[in-house]
């Protein structure tokens, strides 16, 4: 205890409420401020002490408005969940939308307006008076000059925007780095017709991605994850209707990580691909071609397998494959669509889906994305050329953070815009070089609605009164602005009041809002909408750009930290990359073949320069690249944005050329040159072994294996106790099972277990940060992750595997606590702390624990981790739960404190709250009714949970299932874990 403060604020509680007040007078212990506490007589409505009230809200921290669920306790947040409800994610969601709460929050929000002083200086002002300055400042500028850049917005707000630009005199500019062009290009070269469709994925049998990272970052991820998995699972015993998946692209993403085929082909080639896939089925016929196909001039397999780097015969073979599985669906997006020829290899892929007779049926025109209508590039990059010239008055940004993604050009022409405005949360570069911040309120504070896509409409509403009370929605602002009377609220209201003659008849419309607010919006669907070939699609070559340079590098979009707006959440930011497992920093990945031919190794840092300019990466080295190829995450390298974030790693948005493509996006491959220096660095990975050093901890079964199976049969055998130690173990059982009949042992109980099956793990890794949220697991920082020192309960194995022509496959599976029967951590704790619960958990008593580590070194899953520091405490150097970050601790999870060992308990806070309320309701728990956090969260609905002592249980139906496994069964350590083994189709299955 520091100077007897902790003591103290002990004793003056318990002085009021036992009577001790006197004797601490009469100690003379100090003269402190008096505190009053205040009873909870008389709680807000709705709300009762300890007992959680839902929220049913829209996830903002992307474009693909899920719908959530935020759990409320006593006015705070405390936990983002999906909302089963909506169609969009169908109760998932992915690790940015768990971490919507750092952003709610963060230490580094401004807390009021800014306005510049004289001297240069962000100082803070009233709101009365940053809205005279705006207002006269707009005034000035009316008609000549006024432009408002926002990130995508697709709902009332946007439409706001709208209005108040044109009222103004303005215009809206919309900034996403990651933007739609190619996509929306393609599809009306192909059809006439630049909307964005919707992809059925569940219905698919047979799927070919042309570098759509369809499960991170493109369109609708959760969703789409989700779809994915129903198609691509597998259930013993039941005819499988298993889709194959086959990614094809330069680099293997987080997608292709599930993929039973990648095909890392030539850069920019994917559009010769679908054609000539294209062309195997119009010639061979192998399903009914439509008419209209034959103006379309198709190339051969044998004329692009040089330009593609695939033989003839594997094109071929891929057509075969994908016409006769009566349920194909191909998507090009994400890399594929960032060449300098996106537009041309999505529109070739449009006309592969038209000819083997998917448009309609999974690839469904009518039920359009709002990505539709993101805007474009070349209206940034035409912004930045009136910049440039003078001609920008006033420049407003919401949403976006253009100074970091758009690059040096857009940077120097910002100096010249008079009178800068950012309404950010926090000072971001964009808000650090602005005359006058207007702090916007967080989603979760604000209201606000979406239109993810035709025919659904989610609402936003605020889960709790603002952290902050300098903040103001900037809905508010603008209509203050524009001398209107109300709030954003009311303007939002005004709109769904002319939806409810729509889609409310029968009710009136505070019945119908009511309605709506519970339950996250309004759901229906949309007309699909016919299309046919455009007189354009006949001109679609899809030729290769030719790329100079070193290599070809490919500048993606990092999974969780996206373009850079997730990089201020120390959840995201220590959250391992699914494929490279660096967690903190930016890299290159360099195919082991090139990185041979430069002579680097993982850790060596590397100038990588284009033409626009040059970032300093550490190399990663991996199969995941092809040889000549490199790839650099975006994300990092910000100059601002609050402690996480700032002077971290490079930017590689630096790369990339500030001038817009044929078709109006960004090239994002490019060609580059590579220079190694002599520095080296370790890289801030949590990667143990990427292979398998001879254990079969992750089986893969081909899906002719998986067909063969039958109840009864195990397809991965491990022999538990060898021969020799066999007396001995029986032994020890009959000691143990004497044991189990004394005290709290005595009588049934439940064994609560978990099965994960691998097949449908995508690596997605939203269930770690799941777990971070729901049992206050504590970040560490780059410098002691780099010491292996990371606290994450659960964490998410990636091991590459050989396949054909040279490529490699992946398998991911999660490893946390095993809970096992035989627990190696019990035996070796010398205060037992460690022990076994009646209900088959390995418990851990935070109190008895003095620190041995005895436990960690004996559990072979490694999945003990030890607080080497006290990381909750305040302004401490590790805190890291700086105010207000204490607010999103969970009250039903104790904090650790230093020396302490701790793991997944399986969160048996929810257990236990599971089993209290069933005894109160005088019934057993139902199955089903526990649902740790990992399994809620999960997209691909892989986790499941339940009593393995109920036959009728699904855990215990999945645990006898012929494709579960224990990882290291031989120790004869009797994990509670049940894994069901990976199936894969692979090269030349029939799907």
């Amino acid at each position: 205890m520091t100077d007897g403060m902790n003591r103290r604020r002990f004793l003056k509680v318990l002085g009021v409420t036992s009577g001790g007040a006197a004797a601490l007078a009469g100690c003379g212990i100090g003269p402190e401020p008096t505190e009053h506490l205040i009873p909870y007589v008389v709680p807000p409505e709705g709300q009762t002490p300890g007992i959680a009230t839902y929220y049913a809200s829209t996830c903002r921290e992307c474009t693909a408005g899920c719908g959530i669920q935020v759990k409320v306790r006593e006015g705070r947040a405390l936990k983002v969940e999906g909302n089963p409800e909506s169609p969009v994610n169908r109760g998932r969601l992915c690790a940015r939308g768990q971490a919507a709460l750092q952003g709610l929050y963060n230490p580094d929000r401004v807390t009021g307006p800014l306005q510049r002083n004289a001297a240069g200086q962000l100082v803070a002002i009233t709101w009365d008076d940053a809205i005279a300055a705006l207002r006269a400042k707009v005034a000035a500028a009316r008609g000549t000059g006024l432009v408002f850049m926002t990130g995508l917005e697709s709902g009332s707000f946007g439409d706001l925007v709208d209005e108040w630009t044109q009222q103004m005199g303005g215009r809206h500019v919309t900034c996403e780095p990651f933007g739609f062009e190619a996509l929306r290009e393609g599809n009306r070269i192909a059809f006439g017709d630049s909307s964005v469709p919707q992809y059925d994925f569940a219905a698919a049998k047979y799927i070919v991605s042309f570098g759509a990272d369809f499960m991170e970052t493109w369109l609708s991820p959760v969703g789409f994850q989700n779809a994915f998995t129903r198609a691509h699972s597998f259930e013993s015993g039941t005819p499988s209707g298993m889709a194959k998946f086959v990614y094809v692209g330069p680099r293997m993403p987080q997608t292709g990580l599930s993929a039973d085929e990648w095909l890392p082909i030539a850069p920019g080639s994917e559009g010769l691909l679908a054609l000539a896939m294209a062309q195997v089925i119009v010639r061979q016929r192998l399903v009914p071609v439509p008419a209209d196909v034959g103006r379309l001039s198709l190339p051969s397999p044998e004329s692009v397998a040089s330009a593609v780097g695939l033989d003839a015969g594997a094109i071929e073979r891929l057509a075969r494959e994908f016409a006769g599985s009566g349920g194909a669906l191909a998507v090009s997006g994400g890399t594929a669509a960032h060449y300098s020829n996106g537009a041309e290899i999505v529109a070739a892929v449009n006309i592969l889906n038209y000819v083997a007779g998917a448009v309609g049926k999974t690839v469904k025109f009518g039920g359009d994305l709002a990505q539709g209508s993101s805007g474009s590039f070349r209206d940034a990059a035409a912004l930045t050329a009136d910049m440039a010239a003078g001609t920008i008055a006033v420049l407003l940004v919401h949403g976006a953070n253009p100074l970091y993604a758009l690059g040096g050009a857009f940077a120097q022409a910002w100096s010249k815009v008079a009178f800068k405005v950012s309404f950010s949360s926090y000072l971001d570069e964009t808000a650090a070089g602005a005359d006058l911040v207007l702090p916007d309120r967080h989603p979760l504070e604000q209201w606000n609605d979406s239109r993810p896509r035709a025919g659904i409409y989610a609402l936003q509403q605020p889960a709790m009164q603002p952290v902050f009370d300098g903040t103001m929605q900037t809905g508010d602002i603008l209509l203050r602005v524009a001398g209107k009377a109300g709030l954003f609220k009311t303007y939002l209201q005004v709109k769904w009041e002319a939806l409810h003659q729509r889609l409310g008849r029968g009710t009136t419309f505070d019945e119908w809002w009511s309605g709506a607010l519970q339950h996250g919006g309004v759901y229906g669907d949309a007309p699909v909408r016919a299309v046919r070939l455009a007189a354009s699609a006949s001109g679609v070559t899809a030729a290769a750009p030719a790329l100079a340079g070193d290599a070809v590098a490919v500048v993606f979009p990092h999974p969780v930290l996206h373009d850079g707006r997730g990089a201020n959440k120390p959840w995201l930011q220590e959250l391992p990359d699914p494929v490279s497992k660096i967690t903190w920093h930016g890299w290159v990945e360099v195919h082991p073949e090139t990185a041979e031919k430069w002579q680097v190794a993982s850790g060596d840092v590397v100038i990588v320069k284009s033409s626009a300019g040059a970032v300093s990466a550490p190399v990663w080295i991996a199969p995941s690249v092809r040889p000549g190829v490199v790839a650099l995450p975006t994300g990092q390298g910000h100059k601002a944005y609050g402690r996480y974030a700032k002077d971290r790693s490079f930017n590689a948005f630096d790369l990339l050329a500030g001038d817009a493509n044929d078709y109006g996006g960004r090239t994002h491959v490019i060609g580059v040159t590579v220079a190694k220096t002599a520095d080296h660095r370790r890289l801030a990975t949590t990667e143990g072994a990427g292979r398998h050093l001879g254990e079969d901890i992750a089986p893969v079964l081909s899906l002719d294996r998986a067909r063969e199976l039958h109840a009864g049969e195990h397809a991965i055998e491990a022999e538990e106790v060898p021969e020799y130690a066999r007396g001995a173990a029986e032994g020890w059982s009959e000691a143990q099972h004497e044991k189990a009949s004394l005290g709290n042992y005595a009588g049934e109980h439940p064994r609560w277990a978990m099965a994960i099956d691998v097949s449908k793990c995508t690596g997605c890794s939203a269930c770690v940060t799941a777990c971070y949220a729901e049992n206050n697991v504590a970040t560490v920082g780059e410098d002691l992750l780099v010491r292996g020192r990371e606290m994450a309960w659960l964490r998410i194995e990636r091991y590459f595997r050989p396949a054909a022509a040279g490529a490699v496959s992946a398998v991911t599976q999660p490893m946390l606590c095993q809970q096992c029967g035989n627990a190696p951590c019990e035996p070796v704790c010398p205060v037992f702390a460690a022990y076994h619960t009646p209900d088959g958990l390995n418990g851990q008593v935070y109190n008895r624990c003095v620190g041995t580590r005895y436990c960690s070194n004996n559990c072979p899953y490694k999945v003990r981790v030890f607080n080497w520091h006290n990381y909750a405490e305040e302004g401490g150097i590790w805190d890291a739960f700086p105010a207000p970050l204490t607010w999103q601790l969970n009250p039903d999870v104790t904090v650790r404190e230093r020396g302490v060992m701790e793991k997944c308990t399986f969160c048996v806070q929810r257990i236990r709250g599971a089993q209290n309320t069933a005894r109160l309701e005088d019934r057993t728990v139902r199955d089903g009714e526990i649902v740790p956090a990992c399994a809620q969260t999960c997209p691909s609905e892989a986790i499941v949970f339940g009593d393995l002592n109920d036959p009728r249980s699904r855990v215990h139906q999945l645990a006898e299932d012929p494709r579960g496994y224990h990882v290291l069964a031989r120790l004869n350590t009797k994990p509670g874990i049940t894994y069901l083994a990976r199936v894969s189709a692979g090269a030349g299955n029939e799907a």
